[in-house]
């Protein structure tokens, strides 16, 4: 889709508002354009725009340049214009060997009616029976303006190529007779050529002054476009350019361009030069397409060259090339020996590292098993020392509470310091059980055994809220994930144990959250396994965080990894200073065998 001319503008209004650079105040801008009609016509037709120019643009001189062809690629090889007006084939090819830039394209005026694309004509007499599609004109005479010529020649030799017809070998007589184009029209007008082409608009223009009958002409290769006003046999392709030197500030060029998009379609620089009024420059790609495939303009072929011319000038290179590729015979075959005797060694290199790496499997293996029964002899041993604090120091207690009782409940009204003595027994007991209590849930939880991990995981988050009541903790269960066997659940109880008294020293947290869950899926972490589920724990926080090169390897999270790995599980650890601290657990569910001893 073509952007809309009135954002154009106001995009190129900004960009010129900004402050030109050094170097722009008071500038000569030189507009070279190209004189296809000759000097005096071309300053005829092009002097009021450039004082329009020069008019809307202030503080500079604007001077018109007329130019050929050869004169315009002379004045870019100097770097002497500043702006260039030329048509869409010259542009293309001083674009490719000048680096211009085009910043507008001619809205052309053809007899009233305006047009931002041109084709060309490809014409007949009517009464030429022999002469009805393009591939007639074989053997037959044909007028052009020049081979340079774009719309008076290129374009109508664009569509004699695609119907098969050479030219400049197929023609009895190819005439290129030069400016103006109506002498083409009467030449073909009057029999002295059998055909010819022009540029469109030509044939209405003679028409509607009276000086030829259109029905005196056929068109070959008629192309029927009910946007187009006029009768064509080629493609269209963009009008004239208006675009910048390289030499041209950018910030000045915006400026040009502006005043060129706002001129009015009737102002009198527009009737002086028949056009009417400029528009956003279109794509030029269908002249670099015309261009590549007739293999001209930017895209001609180079001389041919033999392969006894190539061999004649550079024989030395050739001989030193002979040299090179003996030299690398020699030492390819050095190196591949070499490579063979390298080969060799990796491959002991290779076994050497496999019978490594499976021995390192079999200590890991075997680390594991160590780790696992390690854990299961300490939590044996303190649900060992659980169990005698509950039955013989509760005991204890238990009896100390109750002759403090029969003491208080004994004691005579006249010795009140018996009495007081005896509560003070029964408040210290009271106490030193509360503590064997807390530790004996410490070493192991009672409701563990009792009623599972998820009950006994929400009575130690209720206790644990109740001592820090200003930071808020939330456990969210998915799934079932209440048979998961002792080792498991005293492993998740006991991570979450060290977390929470962990938060609670240093992490100074407002939101705590714990996540337990059964997970169907092998989590991405976890490569290698053949299980189906595992269990899924996320312990996270907002507090503080830490440096996890200073304090990754911290004997908690040392420890609480080796509790997981033990069971075959994964433990990951994301933290950054001010950035909380995430804790990941992933035990399967079916955990594999661990390695015998």
């Amino acid at each position: 889709m073509r952007p809309d001319g009135k954002l154009v503008i106001i995009l190129l209004w900004l960009t010129a508002s900004s402050p030109l650079s050094g170097g722009t105040a008071g500038r000569e801008i030189t507009v070279g354009v190209l004189a296809h009609r000759g000097a005096d016509t071309t300053m005829e037709m092009w002097t009021p725009t450039i004082e329009y120019l020069a008019e809307q643009i202030s503080g500079h001189e604007f001077r018109l340049l007329p130019l050929d062809l050869h004169g315009m690629r002379a004045a870019l090889e100097h770097n002497e214009l500043d702006l260039i007006l030329t048509n869409p084939g010259n542009y293309v090819e001083l674009e490719a060997g000048y680096g211009i830039t085009r910043i507008a394209t001619l809205k052309n005026q053809n007899h009233g009616r305006p047009s931002k694309t041109f084709g060309a004509v490809i014409l007949t007499r009517t009464g030429r029976d022999d002469i009805r599609v393009l591939a007639d004109l074989r053997g037959k005479t044909f007028a052009a303006v020049a081979e340079d010529a774009f719309g008076g020649f290129q374009m109508a030799w664009r569509e004699l190529v695609d119907a098969g017809i050479d030219p400049f070998n197929d023609f009895s007589t190819l005439h290129f007779v030069g400016f103006p184009q109506d002498n083409i029209v009467f030449d073909v007008r009057d029999g002295k050529m059998d055909a010819g082409t022009v540029r469109t608009g030509i044939l209405e223009g003679l028409a509607e002054q009276g000086i030829i009958n259109l029905a005196d002409f056929r068109i070959l290769n008629r192309q029927v476009d009910n946007e187009f006003p006029f009768l064509r046999s080629t493609r269209l392709y963009p009008e004239w350019a208006f675009a910048k030197g390289r030499s041209m500030p950018d910030a000045l060029a915006s400026k040009v361009a502006i005043a060129l998009l706002q001129m009015p379609d009737d102002h009198p620089a527009s009737r002086a030069g028949n056009y009417a009024g400029w528009t956003v420059p279109l794509s030029y790609q269908p002249v670099h397409d015309l261009f590549r495939q007739l293999k001209t303009g930017p895209y001609a072929k180079t001389t041919r060259i033999t392969l006894l011319d190539v061999i004649r000038h550079y024989w030395h290179w050739f001989a030193l090339m002979l040299l090179l590729i003996l030299f690398s015979m020699f030492f390819n075959i050095f190196v591949k020996r070499q490579v063979n005797r390298r080969t060799a060694e990796l491959t002991k290199e290779v076994a050497e590292r496999k019978r490594a790496e499976e021995e390192s499997r079999k200590l890991l293996s075997e680390n594991r098993f160590l780790i696992q029964k390690s854990l299961a002899v300490q939590e044996g041993e303190r649900r060992h020392l659980a169990r005698e604090l509950h039955d013989e120091l509760g005991q204890c207690i238990t009896a100390i509470q109750a002759d403090a009782k029969i003491i208080s409940q004994c004691a005579p009204d006249c010795e009140p310091h018996v009495l007081t003595s005896a509560n003070a027994i029964q408040e210290v007991a009271s106490r030193i059980y509360e503590v064997v209590h807390s530790m004996m849930q410490r070493l192991r939880p009672g409701m563990l055994d009792d009623l599972g991990l998820v009950d006994t995981l929400k009575e130690e988050i209720d206790a644990w809220r109740d001592r820090h009541p200003d930071t808020l903790c939330q456990l969210t269960i998915s799934g079932d994930p209440s048979n998961l066997g002792d080792e498991a659940n005293i492993t998740l109880y006991r991570i979450t144990q060290e977390c929470l008294t962990n938060i609670a020293k240093y992490a100074r947290a407002q939101h705590v959250t714990i996540e337990l869950g059964i997970i169907e899926n092998q989590p991405e972490s976890v490569t290698g396994s053949m299980d189906k589920a595992w269990i899924r724990m996320v312990i996270q926080d907002d507090g503080t965080g830490m440096d996890m090169k200073s304090h990754g390897s911290g004997l908690g999270l040392i420890g609480m990894r080796e509790r997981v790995e033990g069971l075959y599980g994964r433990f990951s650890v994301v933290s950054e200073i001010g950035g909380g601290t995430t804790i990941s657990v992933y035990l399967p569910l079916t955990p594999a065998e661990p390695a015998t001893s």
